[in-house]
């Protein structure tokens, strides 16, 4: 992480792409690293995916562009394989300077690669890179890797959760994150 965040910090412009048929882990995830680099002074951004169901709408609120323009590093969040991009992210596949993902069975396309198989849900990464950039989490941020991190783990049901997860989101609930109204949307 410390070398990804290093990667991070030097960087000025980024992207971020999501998976197809998006869930609230690419979502968050993507949502939550572009408010931290932004927090950080950087320029940044979700790519728009067409897929998105609107209950992750607000998640994305004034963080979105159509599409990556020319100069922008690329960045994909808990996404396992090339293929698993949006139809819309196609012609940026060869692009993607960076995978961030806990899918350990993923496939690496990108010269860079932060992957934690034993992390429930890439939100869970993602929140650990801010706290290694020294980016403070605020609500919005917190919502996100909540969205997350509950997602994956099914609303910590499921068997990947660990104790990690709860540290999240308990980190997410200091912050002021709107943890019961995001459980009630999602399950």
């Amino acid at each position: 992480r410390t070398e990804t965040a290093a990667w991070l910090a030097a960087g000025d412009r980024f992207g971020i792409l999501t998976h197809s048929r998006p869930d609230g882990d690419t979502l968050g995830s993507a949502a939550a690293l572009c408010l931290g680099l932004r927090c950080l002074g950087k320029q940044a951004y979700v790519a728009e995916n067409p897929e998105t169901p609107e209950k992750y709408a607000p998640l994305l609120a004034h963080l979105t562009r159509p599409r990556p323009e020319e100069g922008d590093t690329l960045i994909s969040v808990d996404v396992a394989a090339p293929n698993m991009l949006s139809r819309a992210f196609a012609p940026y596949r060869g692009s993607i300077a960076l995978r961030i993902d806990h899918h350990g069975t993923g496939t690496g396309f990108t010269p860079l690669e932060l992957v934690d198989p034993e992390a429930a849900a890439c939100a869970e990464i993602i929140y650990d890179l801010m706290m290694e950039l020294g980016v403070p989490l605020d609500k919005a941020m917190a919502n996100a890797l909540y969205t997350g991190v509950s997602t994956d783990t099914g609303c910590f049901r499921y068997a990947n959760t660990r104790p990690h997860s709860f540290r999240v989101a308990a980190a997410c609930a200091e912050a002021g994150g709107d943890l019961h109204a995001i459980n009630q949307a999602l399950f």
